[in-house]
């Protein structure tokens, strides 16, 4: 079947294609007897614009691409769902892209973006690199990225930041509260801003109960759930070990609680695991995973609406940036992966 051309539609109509144009964009104002005709054409012929020939007269390809670390970490999926829900609302399609942690992946994905001429880009994960946000501000693509402090990001993006200080402290405060003395944080990749960040905000609190970093082991993951089990390993084999552990996300955390019972180790009895993100699945294992909460399906719409914002501003000269910036806020879900320590504490420890 013939494809119906917006030619068919102006024959048909008895008017010119430009006029057929300006009624489909609203980009001027038609006599409303000729516009109802028009649409009473399409409607009759089932003719759809093509997107390419309305951006060129809109200047928009109602396209946005959006950048992931790990599309097999369950914090994603709420996200994701938040944006495309916020951009099937303003009829924008988003193209996923799975950086796998990879920055040379992600700056792959970027020029592929630009070349597709997406209105503009999130950058929602963790292996941010300043060179993509330099990417498409020099190409004039708007962005927003999710949780990364910078000057530069300030300058050339707006951001969505996540106070996880907040939940940390009422995580480690509880801890202590419960009688924890002996502390472990898994953390992620130190490359990464969010990780380093994390593990920064654990120690300051546990500062603040008089608990030296010194005395907190501190072993570095992969932020998912095989880095749990290997950083189990790594408590085991310590004679000073923990009664409590702060995983940097609930992937870990759950890599901690499976791998325990390899060893005997009871949770919580004998360790208090704590993890952070609050995905679905840390309330449906067994024990349910203590964890620090954040409202995932929330951010992704913040990151799509804002991302919507600073696409109009851009288009209005917009060059200040730094009022373009919303915070979100984090809590602690007590569940029963924690307790107070063991009083036998020197069996384990």
């Amino acid at each position: 079947m013939k494809r119906v051309t917006i030619s068919d539609v102006a024959d048909r109509s008895g008017v010119s294609k430009s006029t057929v144009s300006h009624v489909i964009n609203r980009t001027r104002f038609v006599e409303e007897d000729t516009k109802k005709r028009v649409l009473e054409v399409i409607e009759e012929l089932g003719y759809r614009p093509s997107n390419v020939a309305r951006s060129m007269v809109s200047k928009r390809t109602k396209t946005a691409g959006l950048l992931i670390s790990d599309v097999g970490n369950p914090f994603y999926s709420e996200v994701i769902l938040g944006v495309e829900e916020a951009a099937r609302a303003q009829g924008y399609n988003i193209f996923l892209c799975n950086t796998s942690y990879d920055i040379q992946r992600g700056m792959e994905f970027i020029q592929s973006l630009i070349d597709k001429m997406v209105d503009g880009v999130m950058l929602m994960s963790s292996s941010l690199s300043i060179e993509l946000v330099d990417e498409l501000y020099n190409h004039h693509i708007p962005a927003v990225v999710l949780d990364w402090e910078s000057e530069i990001v300030g300058r050339k993006a707006a951001s969505v930041s996540i106070r996880f200080s907040k939940g940390i402290r009422q995580a480690v405060d509880y801890l202590y509260d419960l009688g924890h003395r002996r502390f472990a944080h898994i953390c992620g990749p130190l490359d990464l801003w969010t990780a380093r960040k994390r593990k920064e905000d654990f120690l300051y609190a546990l500062e603040d109960h008089g608990i030296p970093a010194s005395d907190v082991l501190i072993i570095e993951g992969n932020l998912r759930i095989d880095g749990g089990r290997d950083a189990m390993k790594t408590i085991m084999n310590k004679d000073r070990r923990p009664t409590a552990v702060f995983a940097a996300n609930d992937l870990t955390a759950l890599g901690l609680i499976w791998a325990s019972r390899d060893y005997g180790i009871q949770v919580p009895e004998d360790l208090s695991i704590i993890g952070l993100d609050d995905i679905e699945l840390a309330s449906q294992v067994n024990p349910p995973l203590t964890s620090v909460t954040l409202p995932r399906f929330e951010i992704g719409c913040l990151a799509m609406n804002l991302l919507l914002e600073l696409i109009q501003l851009s288009e209005d000269g917009l060059q200040d940036l730094s009022k373009l910036n919303r915070t979100v806020t984090t809590d602690l879900a007590i569940r029963r992966s924690t307790s107070k320590p063991p009083i036998q504490s020197h069996q384990m420890l």
